[in-house]
């Protein structure tokens, strides 16, 4: 658990200036509805790191 963590924590770190979190505060100002915008960004963020992990076991399972 506490590489999970480690792991977790400094992906979060590095995550802080990216362009997300800026598209974020601008569609958030934007539109006034933050609720959305952040459940939104939540979804994808979760496709996006099954995607990664789904081809990352498919290729450890083929080396």
């Amino acid at each position: 658990m506490d590489a999970f963590l480690v792991s977790t924590g400094i992906v979060a770190l590095a995550e802080i200036g990216d362009k997300t979190q800026l598209l974020a505060f601008l569609l958030a100002a934007k539109f006034r509805r933050p609720v959305p915008i952040v459940l939104g960004i939540l979804v994808a963020t979760i496709a996006n790191h099954a995607f990664a992990a789904a081809v990352g076991a498919s290729i450890s399972a083929l080396l």
